[in-house]
Order: structure tokens, then C-alpha cells, then sequence
């Protein structure tokens, strides 16, 4: 089945709602302008230390993530839309990929690589934390029609039916005539109608009910960027855990031969026994290293499986010639310019509305959570205000029809038939006027979750403003941080060749060429996280921004080979 016509796919159909005078309130994508990731010729490596890899192959653009919103999409949140759309059912009608239904649900063949953007695809199915916040949504969803519920005329209707069975005791005066002891019915029925005419509290009700539905919309909106997040999180680990394995087991064959040109130089008299037991030593440590490596490789696939529910084939790695230098631009553009160079300092010279203060301000408006938070300050004053109207008076339009028929009548012997058509129509008024200090408690009380809902935005705030700060400097600090590590990549193995041959021609001992083999691996381990932590700081900023698409992840995606 295809993605795309999967009833439960990512992109949101909202519906659409009805009242009276209302205007319609549109869920508009902010465009997003995702960064330029180029490939550029890389660096060669010593050859026996290169990590062999993968065919470099293409990743087909793929849709997965849906627009985002702009603060300006919030605007008139309070007022209704004015039609309504059939709702789709939250259970998917036809069948969706899924861990139950089949193991290789993509249909990849044996042996073959999985990339980036086939996980999401199938963690966006079979993801538990996603599913839920998707039949959450949909729960949500109800809360308008509730609220609106309140306003509309409700409908009662009383039918009954009665069976007498009357007998006159000693001494009754019933008890004289004859026939005192006889069986009749009674049979009723009230229609009434009761429509609110004035409420406050019932439309603060209405009110509530619709921006719950826009707290549900923003939520279902970060979970599914938080699943871009977590997916593309894991997937990174699992690929560092495998090249911590490769390099530990490339330590390990360069550590072995070192060990082995010892041996051989002491036992032909050229080196003493301390070299041969540094080796040994630095031979068993590579070894514990790489039983750890594989150990966290185990976990990290773990991770990976748990979010799409079953065994993860060989991932696509990052292809070692792909450049991540590509500048993450002003998430407001809707023209594409040209990349400016790439900066190596963690606060660049970049143009207006690329800067760290740039990134700020769009996280405070536009990032999902903060906007969740912003409704949630609506929700409380409505609340609150909802607390005042329990001292308002109501206004209650009634109308009722009622019938009432019998063939008896009661502590009689008088046989009786009646048949009796009752219609009324009235104004209820109800007017508070004690209610033991209650309402005056619900208002103090709504006041301070005001206050609260201030607070917890504000908070919210701040910290999607931290957060844009830290993954903005990470971003452009890693890729500094790239480029120093290729060349320490590169300085490192000149040093470690140089090394081996200072030992072979015995100006050097083995601890000089195990400490230039620890330089190479770490230079290597190091390069490898930064790429890493490079490539998903440029994921979390957009995501803390709002402006994370589906574009963003085919792009990573196409670094893989």
C-alpha cells in the first residue's frame, strides 16, 4: 500500500465546524525553506583504516511530514468555522503497513540497506507514542461538538403508563357499592423543549471546546515532528555505534601488527620486553573497546526496533564525501537564494533573517508547543470567565406537549374516561443569589490557573528560545568543528604512518606508536559524532522553529549511500 493513500497518513485533514456568523479559520503550511546539503569530494584515508561502505545510490523525494502553522493561523481561534466536513473514522479502512500484518512490510529484499526516510515512513505506522497522540487528536476533536452541544435546544421526552388496582377495606365507604374492587390505567406523555436564551457560562463552555481542538492540533503537530526527531536520533546512533565497532576492530588489526613487529624485534635482540608488553596491554584494551562498541550497537539497534516494531535490516550509513555544510536559512523565505559560504565560527556573519535572534523570534511564535501553551492561557480565561457567569442570570426558552388519559379515578368507584392535551410555552428566569460562598471560591480559584497558564507560557517560551540558542550554536559550531576534525583526521594519519616508521627504524618505542594509533581513533571517532550531532542540530532548530518538512528529512536522507 502506498504511503499517500493510507487513510491515517501524516497529512491532517481537519474538520471543518459550523455556527451561527462564524468565519472560517484555515490551517495554512508555513513554508520552509530546507538547507542546501552538497556532496563534495572527501578525504583518503590510510588504507588500513578506511571503512569500507555501500554504493552510492539516489533517495527519491518522499511526502511524510505536514506544514506547519504561522502565529497569523491562530488568529480567531475563539470563532467557529461556518460549515462542516464528514469526519474520517479514526480507524484506518484499509489496511496500513504495520509489525502484525507483515514482517517486511516495505517489501525490502535480503540483504538490502533500509534508508532514513523508509523507517520514518514505517515508524509513522507502527510507533506507539505517534499512534497514540494520533487517536488523542482524534478524541480532541469531539470537544467542539460538546461545547457547541450546550447552546443548541434539548429535546426530553416523558412517556408513562400507570395500572390501578383498587380494592375498598372494611369499613371504607367505598365498601358499600357495588363493584368497589376494579383495575384501570393510566397512560401519559410530555414533550418539552428547552432552549438557552441567554448563558454565559454554557458559551464560555462552546469557547473552551473549540480551542481544546486547536491545544489537540498543535499537540498531534509536535508529536509528529518529535517522531522525525526521535527516528532520525536513533538511526544516527545506530550508524555511530557501527563505526565505533569497525574502528575499535581497525585498532585492534593495527595494534596486533605492532604487537607482532615487537615480538619480532625482541626476539631478534633489537627491542627490550617493556615494548612488547605495552603492545600486549594496548592490544587487550582495544579489545574490551570493541566488546563495548558492539554491546552499545545492540542497545542503539534496540532503540531503532522499538520504534517500528520489529528486526531493523542493514541501515544506509552516511556517506563519507558528503559535506553538511549547508546553511540553515531564514525558515521565512518563500524565494530560494544562493548558499552564503559556510562560516567556521559558532556565531556567523549571516544575513538578516538568518541570525540567532531571527531563529528566537520565530521559536517564540511559531514553535508548537509555545502556541499549545499560548491556548492554554485562552482555555484559563475562559475558564475564569466562565466563574463570573455563575452569578449571571439565564434565560430559558420552554415549550412543552403534554397528554394525559385515564379510565378511572382514584378513591372513586365511578367509572371514568378522560383525555387530556396539555401545550405550554414559557421563559424560565434563574437568578443566583446564595450559593454558600461557592462561586465566589470557583472565581478566586480560576483567577490563580490564570495566573498559572501566564506562567507556564512564558515558560515555554523561554525555553524554546534556549533551546533554538543551543541547537543554533550547535548547528554552526559543528560544522566548524567538522572541519577541524577532517583535519585532525588527516594530521593524525600522517602522524600515525610516521610513527611506524620511526619504531621500524628504532628512533621510536611502541608506546609512541600506540599513543599515534589512540590519536588516529579518536580524530576518527570524534569526526564521526560531529557529523553526526551536526546533521540533527539542523533537525531540532527547524523543529524548535516550527518549520521542520518533510523536504528537511529527504534531504538528510540523501546523504546516505
Amino acid at each position: 500500500m502506498s504511503w499517500f493513500t493510507c487513510p491515517l497518513n501524516l497529512r491532517l485533514r481537519l474538520p471543518l465546524r459550523c455556527f451561527h456568523s462564524t468565519a472560517m479559520v484555515g490551517l495554512v503550511g508555513l513554508l520552509v525553506i530546507t538547507p542546501a546539503l552538497a556532496q563534495t569530494g572527501g578525504q583518503t584515508a590510510t588504507p588500513t583504516v578506511t571503512i569500507q561502505g555501500q554504493p552510492e545510490t539516489t533517495a527519491k523525494p518522499r511526502s511524510a511530514i505536514p506544514k506547519p502553522l504561522t502565529a497569523a493561523d491562530l488568529t480567531g481561534l475563539q470563532i467557529p468555522p461556518d460549515m462542516v466536513v464528514k469526519q474520517s473514522l479514526g480507524v484506518p479502512i484499509q489496511p496500513s503497513a504495520s509489525n502484525l500484518m507483515s514482517s517486511n512490510p516495505f517489501n525490502i529484499a535480503p540483504g538490502q540497506a533500509i534508508d532514513l526516510m523508509d523507517l520514518y515512513q514505517e515508524a509513522a505506522f507502527s510507533d506507539p507514542v505517534l499512534n497514540s497522540a494520533r487517536f488523542l487528536y482524534v478524541s480532541k476533536q469531539e470537544l467542539f461538538w460538546q461545547g457547541l452541544s450546550v447552546l443548541m435546544p434539548q429535546i426530553v421526552a416523558s412517556p408513562g403508563l400507570t395500572r390501578y388496582y383498587q380494592h375498598a377495606a372494611n369499613n371504607s365507604a367505598l365498601q358499600t357499592f357495588a363493584g368497589n374492587s376494579r383495575v384501570y390505567g393510566q397512560r401519559n406523555y410530555a414533550v418539552t423543549l428547552t432552549q438557552p436564551l441567554f448563558n454565559a457560562s454554557a458559551f464560555e463552555v462552546f469557547r473552551q471546546g473549540d480551542l481544546n481542538t486547536k491545544v489537540a492540533d498543535m499537540g498531534f503537530y509536535q508529536a509528529q515532528q518529535d517522531l522525525v526527531l526521535r527516528v532520525s536520533q536513533a538511526y544516527f546512533d545506530v550508524l555511530y555505534s557501527q563505526d565505533n565497532v569497525e574502528l575499535y576492530k581497525s585498532k585492534i588489526g593495527l595494534i596486533k601488527q605492532q604487537l607482532n613487529a615487537a615480538n619480532a624485534r625482541f626476539e631478534a635482540g633489537l627491542a627490550t620486553i617493556v615494548d612488547v608488553n605495552i603492545a600486549q596491554a594496548g592490544y587487550d584494551l582495544a579489545i574490551a573497546q570493541e566488546i563495548a562498541a558492539q554491546a552499545d550497537l545492540v542497545v542503539k539497534r534496540g532503540i531503532l526496533e522499538q520504534l517500528v516494531g520489529r528486526p531493523v535490516p542493514a541501515l544506509k550509513p552516511l556517506a563519507k564525501e558528503a559535506k553538511i555544510d549547508g546553511v540553515v536559512r531564514d525558515p521565512r523565505a518563500k524565494v530560494k537564494e544562493a548558499l552564503p559560504a559556510p562560516s567556521e565560527n559558532i556565531n556567523p556573519q549571516l544575513p538578516p533573517g538568518q541570525t540567532l535572534n531571527d531563529w528566537i523570534h520565530q521559536a517564540e511564535t511559531a514553535n508548537f508547543g509555545v502556541l499549545g501553551a499560548l491556548l492554554n492561557v485562552d482555555i484559563a480565561s475562559s475558564n475564569y470567565r466562565a466563574a463570573l457567569a455563575t452569578n449571571y442570570p439565564t434565560v430559558n426558552f420552554v415549550g412543552s406537549a403534554a397528554y394525559n388519559s385515564n379510565n378511572g379515578v382514584t378513591f372513586s368507584n365511578i367509572a371514568a374516561s378522560q383525555n387530556i392535551y396539555n401545550n405550554t410555552v414559557a421563559l424560565n428566569f434563574n437568578i443566583p443569589i446564595f450559593s454558600g460562598g461557592y462561586n465566589s471560591s470557583l472565581i478566586r480559584q480560576n483567577a490563580a490557573l490564570v495566573d498559572k497558564a501566564k506562567s507556564d507560557y512564558d515558560n515555554l517560551r523561554r525555553t524554546a528560545a534556549q533551546n533554538t540558542r543551543q541547537a543554533f550554536t550547535g548547528f554552526y559550531g559543528g560544522l566548524a568543528s567538522v572541519k577541524a576534525y577532517e583535519a585532525a583526521e588527516r594530521s593524525t594519519t600522517s602522524a600515525a604512518e610516521s610513527s611506524q616508521l620511526g619504531f621500524e627504524v628504532g628512533t621510536l618505542i611502541s608506546i609512541d606508536v600506540l599513543l599515534a594509533f589512540d590519536a588516529l581513533i579518536n580524530a576518527r571517532l570524534s569526526l564521526n559524532q560531529a557529523r553526526y550531532n551536526t546533521i540533527m542540530n539542523a533537525l531540532k532548530l527547524k523543529s524548535y522553529a516550527g518549520t521542520l518538512t518533510d523536504s528537511d528529512l529527504t534531504s538528510i536522507n540523501g546523504l546516505l549511500r
